[in-house]
Parts: structure tokens; sequence; C-alpha cells
């Protein structure tokens, strides 16, 4: 009988590419003891379309990055995309200030959600998963708010936040996965990694 770890030891034979150039994506997989061999950052548009919706938008661009990179089919390819939503808005990665303040201020004291759709590539095989995870910030003060713009951490993060730095403690309720706030839903995608043959039996 094949144990637990035995199905989660990595086939060292097996290629991983990672198709992101998210420093937190790759922090995750070499959490978890996966150390992609590869790490290639697509050139996509990832503006969103009228009338899109945040799921639809999410799925299609984690498949434009997934067909955006070459790869050989004995090589597994992982790509993502993360978004944080208040309602039918998609709250995008902003690197400017007054854009970031205003993120802040909507999901101040308000539920929010956090979508991150996943693509896994392998010999001809197309796997596409999305995972929600649902999140509740607590009220911030103006002072809070400021401090958090003047650290620079959100910069080119969704929703304006770092789940992993200072705005851990602005989150007093998650419901759903954590890593996939991150940037990765590690127990859906070793779900699929196991299903497609990337650790041994």
């Amino acid at each position: 009988m094949t144990s637990q770890k035995d199905a989660l030891t990595t086939d060292t034979s097996k290629f991983l590419i990672l198709g992101s150039g998210s420093s937190a994506r790759k922090e995750l997989l070499n959490s978890i003891g996966i150390f992609p061999q590869k790490i290639v950052i697509p050139n996509i548009d990832e503006g969103i379309k009228p009338n899109e919706s945040p799921r639809n938008y999410v799925r299609r661009i984690a498949t434009l990055k997934a067909n955006n990179i070459l790869y050989e089919k004995q090589s597994f390819l992982v790509t993502a995309d993360t978004i944080v939503t208040l309602g039918k808005r998609v709250l995008m990665k902003t690197s400017d200030e007054m854009k970031a303040r205003e993120y802040l201020k909507l999901l101040s004291g308000r539920r929010n959600s956090v979508f991150t759709a996943f693509c896994v590539k392998y010999n001809g095989i197309f796997t596409l998963k999305l995972v929600k995870t649902v999140l509740k910030m607590r009220l911030l003060t103006e002072t809070e708010i400021n401090a958090y713009i003047a650290s620079k951490e959100w910069v080119g993060c969704a929703g304006a936040f770092n789940i992993q730095g200072r705005a851990k403690c602005f989150f007093p309720f998650i419901s759903g996965c954590y890593s996939n706030v991150v940037g990765l839903p590690l127990p859906s995608l070793i779900r699929v990694l196991i299903a497609m043959g990337y650790y041994k039996k």
C-alpha cells in the first residue's frame, strides 16, 4: 500500500516551470518542497473586458498565461492569477497611492473575496481550477491607512494589501484557504499535481 508520505515524494525526473514572476508564489512552492527548475514571466495584456465577471476574468488571465509560455510536453507548467473583489468590482494591482488609499477605504470594515485561478499543463493535458477565499477587513483608522500607504508594502498587490506582511493584522476573519490569498491554493494545486503524476507513487 502506498503511504501518503510516499505519494508526496517528488519525482526528481519531472521538470516544473513556474509561469509567474511572483516571488510569493515561488516561496509558497518552496515551502512545500517544490523548487521550480525554471521561472518564466508571461507577457500578456491583463486588462479586464467590459462586463467581464471576476471569475471569468481570473480564469481567462491564468489561461492566457499558460498559453503564452512555450514548454515541452514532458514538463509541468504552472500558471496562476489572483484577484481581490468587492462585490462585482475587481480591485486590481496598483502602484498608485491614491488608488491604494481608495481600495483600503473601500475594504475597511467589509468582507471581500479573493479568487485564484491556476493552470497546470503536462503532456497535452490542461487543468484549470478556481479557488475562492473570503476575508473581512477590520475598520482601519486614517492613521493606520496612512502608515500602511507609507510602508509601500502594498505596491503591486491586488487590493493594495500584502497579507504576508503588516496587513495580516487587518483581517480578523478568513474563511477558506490562506495560501490562496497569497497567490496559490496549495491544497488544490497538490491534488492536481498528484493526479497528473508529478509525485512518485
